[in-house]
């Protein structure tokens, strides 16, 4: 199920992640385990996540491999390492929906975002460099933690994509 899409203006937002590059296929077992490392660092240094955790999908080559992070927004930005990276979501204008849903139909969703942001003749920020799609924030934020809700059918993820000033 898919809320109706919005479009919205979004401040600067900082966050920590850890940074992994993975076949689009293995997206389900390779980013998954990082939420909980990013978490764990998080908390070694009493950092406390301001949101739910997110995979920011940054681009994707013709092999279908994806740059990807996997972590949480923070209420200030702070110093990462060598591991888990500071980064932040630029300001700007968004378009965004919740699909609710097991995560395994999650691609039909960001496809009905791609379309609306189409019909609305609006333009989603990014580049082609060397054939590899560079995204300006292409997101997913789980707002419903499978390991607290076992139903796949009350999963809920915010899509988000950044759009074109």
């Amino acid at each position: 199920m898919l809320s109706e899409p919005k479009t919205e203006f979004r401040p600067e937002r900082p966050y920590l992640a850890i940074r992994k590059k993975v076949h689009m296929f293995d997206i389900p077992n390779a980013l998954p385990p990082l939420i909980p490392e990013v978490k764990q660092w998080m908390d070694q240094r009493k950092i406390e996540p301001a949101g739910y955790d997110f995979f920011l999908y940054k681009s994707i080559d013709p092999q279908n491999e994806l740059e990807c992070e996997a972590g949480f927004p923070v209420a200030r930005a702070v110093e990462g390492d060598e591991y888990v990276q500071a980064g932040a979501f630029p300001a700007g204008n968004y378009a965004s929906l919740v699909y609710t849903g097991d995560f395994k139909y999650m691609m039909e969703a960001h496809k009905a975002l791609e379309s609306w942001i189409e019909a609305q003749g609006l333009k989603e920020k990014r580049e082609t460099i060397e054939g590899t799609a560079c995204w300006g924030s292409r997101t997913e934020v789980y707002l419903v933690d499978p390991t607290l809700e076992p139903n796949p059918e009350k999963w809920q993820t915010e899509i988000v994509f950044q759009l074109e000033d």
